[in-house]
């Protein structure tokens, strides 16, 4: 399936992927550089590590939304996109992501005709009606 790179507008090949190789390589790398910066310098603000590592602010946003970076730079603030609530990675709030979730519904369980009222097989029976005696 031909696409264009959501990057750089280059056109590649790939069925699942909305980047191509050169673009996937470059946020790898700039993943990679905001990584060993923050784990060297774990107190340092969003804007230093942004400068240090010329990625940009966005770009380190969606990495801790996403939960790529273990340590995150004290300053950073995310927000709930629903309830406005601060939390440390993701988009949604714990309430909020239990709200949107459908109720599980209990499946009713298929009742054997091999089983008794306490929910047990009896496989002597069962081979038994399987031989005809």
């Amino acid at each position: 399936m031909l696409k264009n790179c959501a990057e750089c507008g280059k056109v590649f090949s790939h069925p699942t992927q909305t980047l191509c190789a050169a673009c996937q390589h470059e946020q790898a790398e700039d993943f990679a550089k905001v990584k060993k910066y923050i784990e060297k310098r774990p107190k340092a603000p969003l804007m230093e590590v942004a400068d240090e590592t010329e990625v940009s602010i966005e770009t380190i946003y969606e990495y801790i939304r996403k939960g790529r970076l273990q340590v995150v730079p004290p300053d950073v603030v995310l927000e709930c996109e629903i309830c406005g609530k601060n939390i440390e990675r993701g988009k949604l709030c714990h309430a909020c992501r239990t709200k949107l979730k459908p109720d599980p519904q209990p499946q009713p369980q298929p009742q054997d005709e091999e089983t008794t009222q306490t929910g047990r097989m009896h496989i002597l029976n069962k081979m038994r009606n399987r031989r005809g005696n």
